[in-house]
């Protein structure tokens, strides 16, 4: 009894010494850190290998985790693809951890919710494997399905990682939205998007305005022009994800190991600069042990 009263007021020793101070709260980032020559994660990293950059960010993170449980989105393109996606869902299942969190939705002209969050093996294997039914031929708009996955997600919690794994074209033709707003949001909620290409063609829309309903005696105005072509690919590099023409099954199992592998590290940070995510560098020492290592981490194309 008196060793565990011990091992109590060490543990939470600790953890007063690893909180922020009043005026600062605690936040996450999750980075990768690769090998450039063989594209394999650098191993035994800790808190001190890392600083930080930002307004009103402390420049040493408080702590470092890895192999965190995640709430992870499933985002599919609505089209047949015979027994893909069963195979699929059976190996991502399979790697699953046992605090994961998983949701379904799939695409097309609009969205569809298959299935809410939920720890069911088997309620998520059968809609992954369901869930896309192919039978409209229809227009994908990758980006508004990311919008729509991105929705059902929570509050940002330093102990889970949040992601969106995906399935679907490179290419998006018919919308509204711009990347570069859509990965700062995906930034600012910590979430990131691993997408394997489908091998399909592209969908394209052309561009073109369309004018909404005269009302009284108003001159018709003008909708906002469709964007023209995006790439989903960048958006996932911006969000800290992947992006990888797929072969075989294993895309959505592969993305989960990968996101096993990426490093959550939680920092102190003012208030008001809470949604911004600071610049992750690895320090002068980490940099002399790992010369040729990368830190991949979330930023927004073009900024």
């Amino acid at each position: 009894m008196k060793l565990m009263g011990l091992f109590l007021v060490a543990f939470l020793a600790s953890l007063e010494a690893q909180s922020c101070p009043a005026n600062l709260l605690p936040m996450p980032v999750t980075v990768e850190v690769r090998e450039r020559s063989v594209e394999e994660p650098v191993r035994g990293l800790t808190a001190q290998d890392f600083l930080l950059r930002g307004k009103g960010v402390d420049a040493s993170p408080l702590s470092l985790a890895s192999g965190l449980p995640a709430d992870i989105v499933i985002l599919i393109e609505d089209r047949g693809r015979g027994g893909l996606l069963a195979g699929a869902a059976d190996l991502l299942v399979k790697k699953l951890l046992p605090e994961d969190q998983v949701a379904v939705v799939t695409y097309g002209v609009s969205t569809k919710k298959q299935l809410a969050f939920t720890r069911d093996p088997d309620a998520i294997r059968l809609a992954i494997e369901k869930g896309a039914d192919g039978t409209h031929l229809q227009i994908a708009r990758p980006l508004y399905g990311v919008v729509d996955a991105y929705k059902l997600f929570g509050k940002v919690s330093p102990t889970r990682q949040r992601a969106i794994f995906m399935i679907g074209d490179n290419i998006d033709s018919g919308s509204q939205i711009r990347i570069e707003q859509l990965a700062a949001n995906l930034i600012e909620e910590r979430i990131s998007l691993d997408l394997a290409i489908d091998p399909a063609p592209s969908r394209k829309i052309p561009r073109f305005n369309v004018p909404p309903p005269t009302v009284g005696n108003d001159s018709p105005a003008t909708r906002p022009a469709l964007v023209g072509q995006q790439s989903v690919t960048l958006l996932a590099e911006a969000s800290g994800g992947t992006s990888d023409a797929y072969v075989r099954a294993e895309f959505f199992s592969e993305m989960r190991e990968r996101l096993k592998q990426r490093v959550t590290l939680t920092y102190c940070v003012e208030k008001k600069h809470a949604s911004k995510v600071p610049q992750v560098e690895l320090s002068d020492a980490a940099k002399l042990k790992w010369p040729n290592a990368e830190v991949r981490s979330p930023g927004v194309p073009g900024r």
